[in-house]
C-alpha cells in the first residue's frame, strides 16, 4: 500500500522453469541451466495496489501487440474483486497474488482464474503479507508477523516459515538463500528505523546471520543478472527540518554479495530495475527536491548517465520498470484517489507512449518469450 511516491516497491520476479520442481525433494532440485535469452515481450502485468483499506485493488494485462490495457484480470475470471494487491509474482505457470490488508495468498492461473486461496493468520491475527520473490520451486513471502513463509508450488502449501525480524519487506532470492530487508527495530510499532538485512537459508528455513546496511531497507530488492543482491535503503527523509544536517541518510542503492555478505554503497536510488550491467534509477529525496533525476548507472564502470526525462513532470511517481528485451522504460504516476498513468519511454528516455491503469499502480511484470 502506499505510504509516500519514493516507498513503493518493484521487486520482480521471473517466470523459471523451476517452477515445475517440488521445494520439498530431500536432495533439493537440480539447479536450472540458465534461461535462455528472451528474444520478445508478450506483454506484462500490472499490479494495481488501491487505496489504503479500500479493498479496490485489481490485476490488468498489457498487451504489447496492440498496446492496449484489459479490464481487471482477477474481476472478470472470478466475478469479484481481489480486494488490496500489495505485490505479484510470476512463476512457472502460475500467479502469486499477495494481499496485505485482506491478508492472503491467492494463486491464479495466468488469466487471473482463482486456482486457491490461502488466508494467513497467526494465532488469529492477519499476518499482513508484503513481497514475494521465488527459487527452487517455491514463492517465498514476508509478513507483518514478522516472518518469511515458503510456499510449495507442487503442492500449493506452506511448508516452512522462519521469523526475521521487525516489519520485513522485500527480498531476494541469490545463492539457495533469501535476504530480506528489516524496516523495523525489535519492538517499534512501525518500520523504518532498521538497518539490517536477514539471511535465510531457503532449503532450510532457517535465518543464517544479519547483515548491516543503511538506515530502513525497505521495498526495493532484487537479484541483478550478474548473482549480487541489490536493494535500497530509503534513509530518514534527508532535508526534513527535524533533522540536522550531519545526520542525513540519504536513499541509497547497495549491492550484497550472496555468498561473502559484503555491501558495497553503489549511487543514491529510490526506485530500481535491472537489465544486464544496467541498473535504471530514479531517484528523489521528498525535501530535496533539486535531488530528483532519472538515470541508468553502470554496473561493471559505476558510471552515472543521466536520462533526459524528468520527474518533476509527474504527480508522484511510484515505480521504474525495464522491458528485458527492447529496454524500453516504464515509469508509473499515482494520482491521489484517481487513475494511474503510465509512461513508457525508449532505452535513451526519449517518450513513445503512455496508458491509463487503476488506483495506484505500483508494479508491472514483463512476460518475456
Amino acid at each position: 500500500m502506499k505510504k509516500n511516491w519514493f516507498k513503493l516497491a518493484f521487486l520482480i520476479c521471473l517466470p523459471l522453469a523451476a517452477g515445475l520442481v517440488s521445494c520439498d525433494d530431500e536432495n533439493g532440485p537440480d539447479v536450472p541451466n540458465p534461461e535462455p535469452a528472451p528474444v520478445s515481450t508478450a506483454g506484462a502485468y500490472i499490479v494495481n495496489t488501491g487505496n489504503w483499506g479500500a479493498n479496490d485493488g485489481s490485476l490488468q494485462w498489457y498487451d504489447l501487440v496492440t498496446q492496449t490495457v484489459g479490464d481487471d484480470l482477477y474481476k472478470e475470471q472470478n466475478g469479484e474483486g481481489i480486494g488490496d494487491l500489495q505485490d505479484l509474482c510470476v512463476y512457472g505457470s502460475k500467479l502469486y497474488a499477495i494481499s496485505n490488508t485482506s491478508s492472503k495468498v491467492s494463486i491464479l492461473e495466468r488469466n487471473g482464474k482463482l486456482v486457491k486461496e490461502l488466508p494467513l493468520n497467526t494465532g488469529g491475527q492477519p499476518m499482513d503479507p508484503r513481497y514475494a520473490t521465488a527459487g527452487e520451486g517455491c514463492v517465498f513471502f514476508t509478513a507483518y508477523d514478522g516472518t518469511v513463509s515458503r510456499l510449495d508450488t507442487l503442492t500449493q502449501e506452506i511448508t516452512g516459515k522462519v521469523e526475521v525480524g521487525n516489519h520485513p519487506e522485500a527480498l531476494a532470492y541469490a545463492d539457495g538463500k533469501l535476504f530480506v530487508n528489516i524496516s523495523g527495530q525489535p519492538g517499534d510499532s512501525y518500520g523504518g528505523s532498521g538497518n539490517q538485512v536477514a539471511v535465510v537459508d531457503a532449503k532450510t528455513m532457517t535465518k543464517l546471520t544479519d547483515i548491516e546496511v543503511l538506515l530502513n531497507p525497505y521495498t526495493q530488492s532484487l537479484t541483478g543478472e550478474d548473482g549480487y543482491v541489490y536493494m535500497v535503503s530509503n534513509g530518514n527523509y534527508a532535508g526534513s527540518s527535524t533533522t540536522p544536517e550531519d545526520q542525513w541518510v540519504y536513499q541509497t542503492l547497495q549491492r550484497i554479495d550472496p555468498a561473502t555478505y559484503e555491501v558495497e554503497e553503489l549511487c543514491h536510488a529510490s526506485y530500481i530495475a535491472n537489465v544486464g550491467n544496467k541498473m535504471y534509477i530514479l531517484y528523489s529525496e521528498y525535501y530535496l527536491p533539486e535531488s530528483r533525476r532519472c538515470y541508468v548507472y553502470d554496473l561493471a564502470t559505476g558510471t552515472e548517465t543521466d536520462l533526459p526525462i524528468s520527474i518533476d513532470s509527474f504527480s508522484s511517481p511510484g515505480f521504474i520498470a525495464v522491458d528485458p528485451v527492447t529496454e524500453d522504460i516504464y515509469i508509473g504516476d499515482q494520482s491521489y484517489s484517481s487513475l494511474s498513468t503510465v509512461y513508457v519511454f525508449d532505452k535513451n528516455g526519449q517518450p513513445k507512449d503512455s496508458f491509463e491503469t487503476g488506483m495506484y499502480t505500483t508494479n508491472i511484470r514483463f512476460v518475456t518469450e
